[in-house]
């Protein structure tokens, strides 16, 4: 089960009632959340929509329901917090469960999936208990699957704020020491791919990613080649089980 403080176990009983999170039930909400989601994950999307797709934490369920829209029909996916579950079947997605991520290998112990996303969940976790959720979300992937992260990056000048600003938030990673992790998990170093999460879809938003691309070269202008690369506020990682 989830190691988690009375804090937190309180948080995730009413998660978007406290973070205050829009949801798709708005339908202004709902074009921009879709428009962000097809920026950021268009081109890792699977191009058979059929492939079997599960979404690890999948909150408000924002994530499915853009699939849902796209014609994927093979979906499942689970959420720790009841709240954030029946905000789920309230939008339509009946499948959804409530479930801890850290019992994935109890809750799938046979049924392999095509793509796994894991969005904004990582930092959720204990950093103990990292490399074994990634290790049993890699057993429940078919081979050639693909898992798919989003988490805050601790190299963006912005990385403490996001580190702090929920929370439940147990640790945050750079572009180093998410490689780092995803190879402890059992995936080769060839078969992760790491790149920036950019989710603009106004101009007002491409003006602020442009303003952080320049402070980042800025701020980083005096460091080494060890310097990192990725300045946005999330890292988007990509493991293929080979």
């Amino acid at each position: 089960m989830m190691e988690k403080s009375d804090t937190v176990t309180r948080l995730f009983e009413r998660y978007n009632a406290y973070t205050r999170r829009p949801t798709v039930q708005d339908p202004r909400m709902r074009r921009v959340i879709f428009q962000s989601l097809n920026r950021i994950l268009s081109s890792w999307l699977p191009p058979d929509p059929n492939a079997s797709i599960l979404d690890i934490g999948c909150g408000e369920g924002s994530l499915l329901a853009f699939l849902r829209e796209r014609g994927y029909a093979n979906l499942a996916g689970f959420d720790i917090s009841p709240e954030n579950v029946a905000i789920c079947h309230q939008i339509g997605l009946h499948f959804v469960e409530q479930a801890d991520a850290l019992r994935l290998g109890e809750r799938y112990p046979d049924e392999r999936f095509d793509v796994i996303f894991a969005l904004d969940l990582l930092e959720h976790l204990p950093k103990g208990r990292a490399a074994s959720f990634l290790a049993d979300a890699r057993r429940c992937l078919h081979p050639g699957g693909f898992l798919i992260i989003q988490t805050p990056n601790m190299g963006c000048v912005f990385g403490y704020y996001c580190r702090f600003n929920d929370l439940s938030h147990e640790f945050g990673l750079t572009e180093k020491s998410a490689r780092d992790l995803m190879m402890v998990a059992g995936f080769q170093d060839q078969d992760v791919e790491i790149r920036p999460s950019w989710n603009a879809t106004t101009l007002l938003g491409f003006t602020r990613e442009y303003y952080l691309r320049l402070i980042h070269r800025l701020i980083f202008l005096a460091e080494d080649s060890s310097r990192p690369r990725i300045p946005t506020k999330n890292l988007l990682i990509r493991a293929r089980k080979a």
